[in-house]
């Protein structure tokens, strides 16, 4: 059973990676950039999109780094095919 450590790294990981798809596909950015708005239009989106993508990157690999360091400490290796 997962530590509560675990749980919250797996849970920031997930997060992360939601806000990262999520600035990504940003439909108020593609919407923009398609349809001609003006370009400082596109640029706040675009903005605000990359904003997402970066805290959703940080967020990831800080739950990646929480996880391995948690699991490190208890000596679980997820490569090994034996745990």
């Amino acid at each position: 059973m997962p530590s509560n450590n675990e749980h919250q790294s797996k849970s920031l990981v997930q997060l992360g990676a939601g806000l990262a798809i999520f600035g990504l596909v940003c439909p108020w950015f593609w919407l923009s950039l398609f349809s001609g708005n003006s370009p400082s239009d596109t640029w706040v989106y675009g903005l605000h999109s990359g904003f997402f993508i970066i805290l959703g990157l940080i967020l990831l690999g800080k739950g990646w780094l929480d996880l391995k360091s948690t699991r490190a400490s208890k000596g679980i290796n997820k490569s090994d095919p034996g745990q």
